[in-house]
């Protein structure tokens, strides 16, 4: 699946901002996928939800500092 991801939506690695962006943009598809199927599958343990939660949040949180935080730093990547 993260290669499909990848190629599918052609991953940039010529700057360090798009890298990242790119990367995690994939890695929150993925973060996505599995919070859904945790949810929905009511046999794995307690911890798995609050887990998959983190991923999420913490995914999301990658993506806005490499896209709209760097907009709004105009356009100079803070701490990279």
């Amino acid at each position: 699946m993260a290669e499909h991801c990848i190629t599918a939506y052609g991953v940039q690695l010529t700057d360090t901002r798009l890298a990242l962006h790119s990367l995690t943009g994939c890695f929150l598809y993925g973060a996505f996928v599995a919070k859904v199927i945790v949810v929905r599958h009511r046999r794995w343990p307690g911890w798995a939800l609050p887990l998959a939660r983190g991923i999420l949040v913490t995914a999301i949180s990658l993506v806005w500092y490499a896209a709209v935080f760097w907009h709004l730093n105009g356009f100079q990547v803070p701490g990279l």
